[in-house]
């Protein structure tokens, strides 16, 4: 055959529409996982097949959920599109054998992907994207309309969804939240969740961005501080206490202050660690990428808990969260998941736990970070992405990692850990370097006591991965 091929990474595959995320790429992938699904004896099972708002985005799903159905598997195909949480949800709902998302979640709008979800819920583990990936154009996607008109079902997978975050969420405390909220679904799959969000906060609710757009208003749909300044001069113009804001799927969320200030997810992660444990009486540890500040862990250690590191990728995070018992397991980037839900990111739970917090501890959110940081001490955060030739990036990298400095921005090196890409310590701050599983670019994230050293290594990583 003389298609491209298509090789899996994080969750499953993203590619840039028209050049190589195609109709004929999505049915190739369809009968790799169909013929996938039948190897492992579970055609009977069927699998739940959802959507976001990028371009296109409801054709392809309709046009992976018809080749699966035609291989005479059910697929369960959601009627509107929907967070991916909600398809999550779907699968682990029904007893289903996995779950296909059409989305780029948080890339440019010129992306978009397919994120495979196994039984429980969470993302695909490699040896399943793997498998799948092996499977992949050992035969002709198959085209049969009887077949799909007796094994495709468009069924309505919010409904159920919305009973789970009611009974995961303390409503009667939430209910007593008196601040105003401001939601940004920027654009995306969060907008299904207005209408819910707006009655369960009747009259302190408001919502911009909420007809889809696979254009995202021209920005990426990541809730990072610089994707969000209309949001935060609309709360600045306005007596709003709280932002909230989720990704082009709804999986990761942003929180920010009154004042219209970022609110950093190595602060919001223990805050609420602490919270479901001291107000809710949720049991077990904590889980965080080696992203994230290790704030949690001395809040982990107050309360005799423990703190597990692994690499950048929810999918890490959900193989701890499968084996051993977790409060929240999270990354930096916003994507934070909860066991006793499902082992996958959920940015509209997270919303919700962040207001239900606030309503119950009876303050805002920069008085917390404030006292948070008056008991871990002071702590700054950066993190820059640039593009470059994927190529000579991981070149970079690999030298790096196999000579490791001594030195690095003119400050002593006391320890390296090369588990993910390259991470740096020093006596006061840490630097991570790595190379995107999803884009051509790399990341440099940084994390010090005080601004200015967080702006030196974030110059430092900048230069040594852009050199040629």
């Amino acid at each position: 055959m003389n298609s491209l091929p298509i090789h899996f990474g994080t969750d499953g595959w993203r590619a840039v529409i028209a050049e190589h995320f195609t109709f004929d790429a999505v049915r190739r992938i369809a009968q790799a996982l169909s013929r996938y699904i039948y190897t492992q004896g579970s055609t009977d099972l069927g699998i739940a097949v959802s959507y976001d708002t990028r371009f296109l985005s409801q054709e392809f799903a309709q046009t992976l959920a018809q080749v699966v159905s035609a291989n005479r598997i059910p697929v369960f195909l959601s009627d509107r599109m929907t967070p991916t949480p909600a398809l999550s949800f779907a699968v682990k709902k029904r007893g289903l054998f996995g779950g296909v998302m059409i989305t780029a979640s948080h890339n440019p709008y010129f992306y978009n992907g397919v994120k495979f979800k196994d039984a429980a819920g969470g993302p695909a583990a490699s040896e399943i994207t793997r498998a799948i990936e092996t499977e992949m154009d050992c035969e002709s996607p198959r085209i049969d309309p009887k077949a799909t008109n007796n094994y495709l079902q468009r069924v309505d997978i919010l409904s159920d969804y919305f009973v789970q975050l009611d009974r995961l969420v303390d409503r009667e405390t939430l209910c007593r939240y008196r601040g105003s909220v401001l939601y940004d679904p920027m654009n995306g799959a969060g907008i299904a969740v207005v209408g819910y969000l707006a009655a369960l906060l009747a009259g302190r609710f408001a919502a911009i961005h909420t007809h889809p757009d696979p254009l995202f208003g021209g920005s990426a749909p990541e809730p990072i501080a610089a994707n969000l300044e209309e949001l935060a001069q609309r709360m600045q113009q306005s007596s709003i206490e709280l932002a909230l804001a989720t990704d082009g799927d709804a999986d990761r969320f942003a929180v920010l202050d009154k004042e219209g200030r970022f609110v950093q997810l190595h602060d919001l992660m223990p805050l609420l660690f602490e919270y479901l444990i001291a107000s809710r009486g949720w049991s077990g540890g904590a889980v965080r990428t080696t992203s994230m500040h290790d704030t949690i862990d001395r809040i982990a250690a107050e309360y005799g808990r423990s703190v597990v590191e692994v690499p950048v990728g929810f999918k890490h995070v959900a193989e701890k969260m499968r084996s051993m018992e977790v409060v929240i397991a999270g990354e930096e980037s916003g994507g934070f998941g909860y066991p006793n839900h499902m082992p996958e990111r959920d940015g509209v739970l997270s919303s919700l736990l962040t207001i239900e917090m606030l309503a119950s501890r009876k303050t805002d959110i920069r008085t917390l970070v404030q006292e948070l940081r008056t008991r871990t001490g002071p702590f700054h955060y950066g993190r820059i992405d640039r593009h470059g030739i994927l190529q000579q990036l991981r070149l970079n990298l690999e030298t790096m990692q196999h000579y490791p400095p001594d030195t690095f921005a003119g400050l002593l090196v006391e320890r390296v850990n090369v588990s993910d890409g390259v991470k740096l310590y020093f006596s006061d701050a840490w630097v991570l370097i790595r190379v995107s599983d999803t884009e051509p670019l790399f990341r440099v994230y940084c994390g010090a006591m005080n601004p200015q050293r967080v702006q030196k290594l974030l110059d430092a990583g900048e230069h040594y991965m852009s050199r040629h």
